[in-house]
């Protein structure tokens, strides 16, 4: 037993010493890939992720009761590391994905080596920038994949590094303890397969860390060129107050042979279209979003165009359809490409281009029959100057041919703005032209600057002379194709509003006015919004301007974790108004909609607008919150803070709060009721959360706190229905006939239109008074509202019946007596 016991301890130490070899390239592999991975997220502080600790040193043995139960459990995680082995390496799909992106990036930089970008059009040099960002959110979606990717491997070799660790542990404590063979030989047996199961993940580890060591390395490219464009385009924005080239008189400036020119082009053209096919083959949310909308604009519009001409058929006199109608496929075409700049707004600009291109035709044939009237040719010449802008493209690459042709569409610009400017001149005396007085000053404008636009040109300021033209073009040519989106949309919203379906809606018919109003206004100022931008983009202040926005913005205080600057509050007051405005629009669209669905039961439409107006405004104050900056989670110290204000001094206004959701969900009133609570008597306007607003007869608004509502006596006249009992008392003087009385007073009743036929009205003779025979007449009345005018006309008929039948309603008499020296006079009166 001796011997045995001795020959199985130097296998054991023998074999701990043959893995430890085995483990060092592993947990070398290993550590090298976590602290790349962690390097790689250190720039992103969001992603939550954070380094495990290591194999501890100094691990603890398996107790003895516990070797077998933990070998079975560590058997099960060596089998799901065999798994992983063996199922697709992602380090080959990576690796393609990787190539991909790389490919792109080194044909970039080729270019870059053989270009001087100060001799680059402002468009090349853009077109770039946006090229290497998109590269940069490739490269970021590709580790955001990887680590995902790796995850499971690296998790894996830490946790076999731990476990070898105990079960190490366990064996040194079994040769001391002398265990059974077969316990000993399941520990030597789980040793050797952590082993084999390390050695092989560290050969992955090291080919994952081989692939992301290439990843950073690209990354590092994509920098370089990415601060290379950034420099270029601030040294673009410095030379627009600079001399380019020799002024005009002294030569057209640099230029290069006709077959570096074309071979510069194609290439930059071959780059354009690999940015161009990378971009398409993303797949991004908004390259989605924008696949859907063209593919149900189109059957949209011809739906409308098919029910608007049906209903114009059963209109008596049916109106003029809108251009979009008439003209379905130009306004799907024109919509199509206002999408792309709005939903890809860092699309490559050959995309951009290419859009308005294709939109050039549908604006001319959907600008609005009256401007094209009040304007006359601008429209066509504003087009035709953007199609020649746009054709200096293909002497770009050749300075002295480009600065030529950017002379001559200068002059032809000048030319044709002095001209229509003069033309305009007659118009303008017209009190319905006021399309023309408006675009006389800014025709007045364009002129100064196209005029500024030569003159630099001359002198040898080529960059600012093609800023300012290309800006006035586009601009130009941006304002019509706006303008004519708009009058698309809003004709397509006013067939979508004139639809039976729609038409007929309660909220639609009241507010169809104010939602066609509402929704002009929305375009106006998205289109406004989005015309000043590009066109400062064009004019190539956007940047500088950005920046300083952008520093002003950051300006903030700092307390602790607390960090407020004026970005973050405009933010949330802009978001915190968005959110009351959508909360206010729901609340009326369900008030307008819900009352009208006879399978709701009472009160339940005005409880759903209520709270869905108090749920749309909580969930926007909650995005406000967050888009300034704020984290949701710190709430909990709010509701803290709550918890002690409760528990201090805010017991009513939880009170009143709880009773107000008791209010919505039991209904016991509902806007529009007749109630009497709190010692007062009125309409209900408005049940909020807090309190509920009462209109007295009046006129008066009485803000009544909900507690008091619940807590109190609650008197609701039309809980289930509006009908109210009219009750009159009438005495009649002694000596008249009570079966005469009552039946004048029934003929008088039954002449009163509005009373309900049933409850029938009743008359009673109810007693004998100290001076007359009282009588109660009792009415009612469907109508609630009508009741105090039907109580007076009540008594009115009825006095007259009885004086016209000679029956006399008594009066109280007072005798008063009064004595002076001695005489005694009686003075009688009535009342």
């Amino acid at each position: 037993m001796p011997e045995k016991s001795t020959i199985r301890t130097c296998q054991s130490m023998r074999m701990m010493l043959t893995s430890a070899l085995y483990n060092a390239l592993g947990c070398w592999a290993m550590l090298a890939f976590l602290g790349f991975a962690g390097f790689a997220n250190a720039d992103n502080p969001r992603s939550g992720s954070t380094t495990p600790n290591l194999a501890p040193t100094n691990a603890l043995p398996i107790a003895l009761t516990d070797i077998l139960e933990r070998a079975d459990e560590d058997q099960q995680r060596v089998d799901s590391v065999k798994r992983l082995l063996a199922a697709p390496d992602p380090v080959d799909y990576l690796g393609a994905q990787l190539d991909n992106i790389a490919f792109p990036v080194t044909a970039k930089q080729q270019t870059a080596h053989s270009v001087v970008f100060g001799e680059l059009p402002a468009m090349r040099i853009q077109s770039l920038a946006r090229h290497w960002e998109f590269d940069v959110r490739r490269l970021e979606r590709w580790n955001a994949q990887a680590r995902r990717a790796f995850s499971p491997y690296s998790d894996s070799a830490l946790q076999l590094a731990q476990r070898r660790a105990v079960w190490a542990s366990t064996q040194e404590a079994s040769v001391l303890d002398g265990l059974p063979v077969v316990v000993s030989a399941r520990i030597d047996s789980m040793l050797a397969q952590i082993d084999a199961s390390q050695t092989a993940l560290g050969g992955e580890l090291a080919r994952q860390f081989a692939l992301m060591q290439r990843a950073s390395e690209l990354n590092a490219s994509i920098e370089a060129g990415t601060r290379e464009v950034a420099s270029a385009l601030d040294d673009l924005d410095r030379r627009l107050l600079r001399i380019d080239v020799a002024p005009l008189w002294q030569g057209l400036g640099s230029s290069m042979d006709q077959a570096s020119t074309w071979d510069a082009m194609w290439r930059g053209l071959e780059i354009e279209g690999q940015f161009a096919r990378d971009y398409n083959s993303a797949g991004t949310r908004n390259q989605l979003a924008l696949t859907l909308i063209q593919l149900l604009l189109l059957p949209l519009i011809l739906w409308l165009v098919v029910r608007s001409r049906r209903t114009r058929q059963q209109q008596a006199e049916p109106e003029k359809p809108t251009r979009a109608l008439r003209r379905p496929f130009s306004a799907w075409l024109l919509l199509c490409m206002l999408a792309v700049l709005v939903l890809e707004p860092d699309a490559p600009l050959l995309v951009q281009e290419v859009a308005l291109l294709v939109a050039l035709v549908p604006v001319l044939r959907l600008l609005p029959s009256g401007a094209l009237r009040a304007l006359g040719v601008w429209p066509y010449i504003a087009i035709a100057m953007y199609g020649l802008d746009r054709l200096g493209i293909l002497a770009v690459d050749n300075g002295g041919i480009y600065r030529l042709y950017l002379l001559a569409m200068n002059s032809l610009a000048l030319v044709l703005t002095l001209w229509l400017l003069c033309r305009a001149m007659p118009a303008l005396k017209r009190p319905d032209n006021r399309l023309q007085r408006i675009m006389r000053p800014v025709g007045w404008v364009a002129a100064a600057l196209l005029s500024v636009a030569l003159v630099a040109n001359i002198v040898g300021n080529t960059s600012l002379a093609e800023t300012l033209t290309s800006g006035v073009t586009d601009s130009g040519y941006m304002a019509l194709l706006l303008y004519a989106g708009i009058g698309a949309c809003v004709g397509l919203f006013q067939a979508l509003l004139g639809q039976p379906e729609i038409a007929n809606r309660n909220f639609v018919r009241h507010q169809e006015k104010a939602l066609q109003s509402g929704f002009t206004r929305l375009l106006m100022f998205g289109a406004v919004i989005g015309w000043l931008l590009y066109s400062m983009d064009r004019f190539r202040v956007l940047r500088p301007l950005y920046s300083a926005t952008h520093a002003v913005m950051e300006f903030g205080i700092d307390v602790g974790e607390v960090s407020i600057n004026i970005g973050h509050l405009l933010v949330f007051v802009f978001s915190a108004w968005i959110a009351f405005w959508a909360a206010r629009t729901v609340r009326r669209l369900l008030r307008a909609e819900l009352p009208n669905h006879g399978s709701l039961p009472r009160g339940v439409g005005n409880s759903i607008a209520s709270l869905s107006y108090y749920g749309v405004l909580l969930l926007g104050l909650l995005v406000a919150l967050s888009a300034a900056g704020f984290k949701v989670s710190q709430l909990t110290l709010i509701f803290g803070a709550l918890g002690v204000g409760i528990g201090f001094g805010l017991q009513n206004v939880v009170n009143n709060f709880v009773s107000g959701l008791v209010l919505m969900f039991e209904r016991p009133i509902q806007p529009g009721d007749l109630v009497d609570a709190a010692g007062t008597s009125g309409t209900v306007r408005e049940i909020g959360l807090r309190a509920t607003i009462l209109r007295t007869s009046d006129g008066a608004d009485v803000v009544v706190p909900n507690g008091l509502l619940l807590n109190g006596n609650l008197t609701n006249w039309t809980l289930f229905d509006r009908s109210r009992r009219i009750e009159i008392p009438i005495g009649v003087a002694y000596g008249a006939d009570p079966g005469k009385v009552i039946a004048l007073l029934n003929a008088v009743l039954e002449e009163i239109p509005g009373l309900a036929e049933q409850p029938a009205p009743v008359v009673v003779l109810v007693g004998y008074g100290e001076g007359a025979l009282n009588f109660t007449v009792s009415a009612w009345t469907q109508d609630l509202s009508s009741w105090a005018r039907l109580r007076g006309e009540i008594l009115s008929r009825v006095l007259a019946t009885l004086e016209q039948a000679g029956i006399s309603v008594p009066c109280k008499r007072v005798d008063v007596n009064l004595l002076e020296m001695g005489k005694q006079t009686t003075l009688t009166s009535s009342s």
